[in-house]
């Protein structure tokens, strides 16, 4: 008696996630087998978790490390997974392909990363998407991911940057509000080039914001990073 109570709460709380559970069940990310969500077992097993490598970039360690350069607005960086394989595949299906209900499983290992060495920062914000682009992945992930982030750590999560969608591919951003001093989260979910964070970082840093530190579901590659940002 009590189970069916509950399922007639639920389904009348949350009543197009109970409609969207029945007619789209949960399936792997990355190989879209039934059952398992983000990720089923043996998916799960082939991630490749970063270890801890560079504060400053997230790149593994070694003789040839690789990082910002040091003129890059962004101070320090998390990172949970490398950027290939199951990862790369369980990503790009929740950004590209709607299966939004993947991102917190997504984020656990990036949160527990963040709890155990939290940054030291006033608020939370993430690298946005243009309008019309958010509109067409069904909201914007980054926003998502900012949200998880900023309730693991007991932050306050504030949209900081307005985006515009240019021609090239390149956004661009605009600060939102003065920051004199203050110490920013920047959230997204992948680095890359480092074109993008450096692009955001930066106009953070001409509205007076101090410190940045970003943090990402996954660092591609070990290359340095920030590339064409400078100009």
């Amino acid at each position: 008696m009590g189970t069916v109570s509950n399922l007639v709460v639920s389904a009348g709380r949350w009543p197009v996630t109970a409609l969207l559970d029945l007619l789209a069940p949960p399936r792997c990310l990355a190989c879209r087998r039934r059952g398992g969500t983000p990720l089923c077992g043996p998916c799960a097993a082939q991630v490749p978790l970063l270890g801890h490598g560079c504060r400053r970039c997230a790149a593994p360690r070694g003789q040839a490390h690789a990082c910002w350069p040091d003129d890059a607005p962004v101070d320090g960086v998390s990172a949970a997974f490398d950027y290939r394989g199951v990862a790369a595949a369980a990503i790009s299906t929740a950004k590209l392909a709607g299966a939004h209900a993947g991102w917190p499983g997504l984020c656990a290992a990036l949160l527990a990363r963040l709890e155990r060495e939290p940054p030291a920062v006033d608020v939370v914000t993430w690298i946005t998407t243009p309008t019309a682009r958010s509109h067409q992945r069904g909201g914007d992930h980054a926003a998502r991911l900012a949200h998880l982030v900023a309730s693991r750590l007991h932050l306050p999560v504030v949209q900081l940057l307005a985006a515009r969608e240019v021609p090239g591919g390149r956004d661009t951003y605009a600060a939102v509000h003065p920051l004199p001093g203050t110490d920013v989260l920047l959230v997204d979910d992948i680095l890359t080039t480092g074109a993008t964070a450096w692009r955001a970082a930066a106009c953070l840093r001409s509205a007076g914001a101090g410190r940045i530190h970003l943090a990402v579901l996954a660092r591609a590659g070990t290359h340095t990073l920030g590339g064409a940002s400078r100009r």
